[in-house]
């Protein structure tokens, strides 16, 4: 939570170090369903950010979302997605990853993120049979954001480190946080684009001449660049007694080569869900 707007409650270390190690424990499962750093990011939206030194803030939930089966499906599903960040100093871990802000200078934040990609699967939609399964990965890369009042941009890049073929995607955001209610309800909304290299769109779009053999699908060969642009809200509100609602929705096209994929049934993919959290 972005400690300029709520002030967290005074916590003993192991207080909160339990209650963060048990609680990232619980969400394990709920981690590993974030689909596509667009979904990651908007989960986090307005949750993370940085605290005084030596200072925690924890906040902890738990969302229902409607997200699609993959990118470019037709088909959607309901999920359970995690609410969540906690924050010590520059540090933070949220569904965006674990990350540092080593240089905080002014409104300009930049540092290393470590994170989770999902892979994909072939049995969660018909329309992959033959393609095979898409392993999970951890991630490795950095962040930059740069606020000017309520307005901030942040552009993230991601390197798949455990499973290579998934390559490298990334996502730029512009945001703009407006209480509308002091301290006690927020909107955070924005445009983003995402893109990709070579191999993540190979491996998320592309058909291989192997995998054309198993599905009968013919070979597509995508090049890196833009994979999609859309537009992302949230709205949360606070109670008296530290308990956060969320709802949150995202809305975004893919394009490029992505959208011409022969696995892309639909074009404009939607993301709603709702949820709630409380801060420790």
């Amino acid at each position: 939570m972005n400690p300029s707007m709520f002030r967290p409650r005074k916590q003993g270390l192991l207080t909160v170090l339990t209650t963060a190690c048990a609680a990232t424990c619980a969400l394990a499962p709920a981690l590993t369903h974030a689909q596509t750093l667009g979904e990651e990011a908007v989960e986090s939206q307005g949750l993370t950010g940085k605290t005084a030194p030596g200072q925690w803030d924890v906040v902890l939930g738990a969302a229902l979302a409607d997200v699609p089966r993959y990118p470019g499906a037709d088909g959607s599903r309901i999920r359970l997605r995690p609410l969540f960040s906690i924050s010590y100093g520059e540090f933070f871990l949220s569904p965006f990853g674990l990350g540092w802000n080593v240089i905080d200078v002014g409104g300009f934040r930049a540092g290393p993120l470590i994170g989770y990609e999902e892979g994909r699967p072939e049995s969660v939609d018909p329309r992959l049979d033959g393609l095979g399964d898409i392993s999970a990965s951890i991630t490795g890369g950095g962040f930059a954001a740069y606020r000017v009042g309520s307005l901030e941009m942040i552009v993230t890049v991601r390197q798949a480190l455990t499973n290579t073929a998934s390559g490298l995607n990334g996502l730029a955001v512009l945001e703009e946080h407006i209480p509308l209610i002091p301290r006690r309800l927020l909107l955070a909304y924005g445009p983003e684009v995402g893109f990709g290299n070579s191999e993540h769109e190979q491996t998320f779009f592309g058909i291989s001449p192997q995998q054309s053999l198993q599905s009968g699908i013919s070979i597509y060969t995508p090049r890196g660049g833009l994979q999609d642009a859309g537009v992302r809200a949230s709205l949360t509100y606070i109670t008296e007694s530290h308990w956060l609602i969320r709802g949150f929705g995202q809305v975004s096209r893919l394009t490029g080569d992505a959208a011409d994929s022969p696995i892309v049934e639909r074009r404009t993919q939607t993301l709603v869900g709702v949820g709630a959290a409380y801060q420790f």
